[in-house]
């Protein structure tokens, strides 16, 4: 989006954010929790400036609907205040979720996940399992060391930076009009770095910015943005972050959810939700509860369906 409308409406949208909240006396802390972003995601919108890009944030449709229910709005309302759909960004955030630690390779998940729907992808690669780049995959991986992760402190507007310099070398390769990006080192990342949380805070920006880069240097947006996670590597930072937490706060960043079973086989939606709240039952709780409560969960996070 680049127009002074769109923007005048984005900022608009953040005003009524700001003044619903308010007059709700709502803090900002306690509506970001609610609608599953950070805190300063929430600041951003209200401000109507993403310090990353210098211009008002474009909020998820997942994002707008949580807002709208914290702050006890119709979600028609916002979407018509924001230019009746049009402001925020409607490219698929999906998550892609591994439980199976690794086994299935990474080009066959995603041509099984989205068959015909995606022509090309363009992959930032685990460098723990890096892919050669052919006709399909243009693919590469940012070894720990070097930018943009030169040390063990994560600054994540570095990786955008890093994706504008890979993109302009690869423009003239991303021929296909429906294409995919993927990012695959996330939690890879988390385990390297002092500051694993900031990977999952920047969630609530890597759409955004991304997807701003994309239409700068291709000329269109991707069809979908992955962001892959493995549980092993989660579960191997138990002593760093709150691993629950963490798993639902990704849930809620994302618009479409996708798990790899142990087995290799491909859940969507609920199906998916539900296999992930799986293997974070906290201790003391009993798996019929527990499976209740991942019920109610996956009702509002599952909105996946195989393309």
């Amino acid at each position: 989006m680049s127009s002074q409308t769109d923007d005048a409406r984005l900022i608009e949208f953040g005003k009524q954010v700001r003044q619903r909240r308010e007059a709700l006396r709502i803090s900002v802390r306690k509506l970001a929790n609610a609608a599953g972003i950070s805190a300063s995601y929430v600041t951003a919108i209200e401000n109507g400036r993403n310090p990353a890009t210098g211009r008002p944030p474009e909020p998820s449709i997942g994002v707008v609907e949580r807002l709208s229910s914290a702050l006890e709005m119709s979600n028609s309302v916002f979407a018509v205040d924001v230019g009746e759909g049009t402001a925020y960004c409607e490219h698929n955030h999906t998550l892609l979720y591994r439980l199976d630690d690794g086994r299935r390779d990474l080009r066959e998940v995603l041509g099984e996940a989205f068959r015909q729907n995606v022509q090309q992808w363009i992959c930032i690669c685990d460098p723990r399992d890096p892919h050669d780049s052919d006709e399909t995959l243009i693919a590469w991986h940012w070894r720990f060391g070097d930018h943009p992760y030169p040390d063990n402190y994560l600054v994540p507007e570095r990786i955008g930076d890093a994706l504008e310099a890979e993109l302009t070398r690869a423009a003239a390769r991303v021929t296909a009009e429906s294409y995919g990006l993927v990012i695959a080192d996330c939690s890879a990342v988390m385990r390297w770095m002092i500051n694993p949380d900031a990977e999952v805070d920047y969630e609530d920006h890597w759409l955004e910015r991304s997807t701003d880069i994309c239409r700068r240097l291709l000329g269109r947006p991707p069809v979908t943005n992955v962001c892959v996670y493995s549980h092993r590597d989660l579960e191997a930072l138990s002593r760093q972050i709150d691993v629950l937490d963490t798993v639902l706060r990704l849930l809620a960043a994302h618009s479409d959810i996708l798990a790899i079973e142990r087995s290799g086989t491909i859940l969507t939606g609920t199906e998916a939700v539900l296999a992930v709240l799986a293997e974070c039952r906290p201790g003391g709780v009993s798996g019929s509860a527990w499976r209740s409560m991942s019920h109610a969960a996956a009702r509002s996070y599952g909105r996946m369906q195989y393309r």
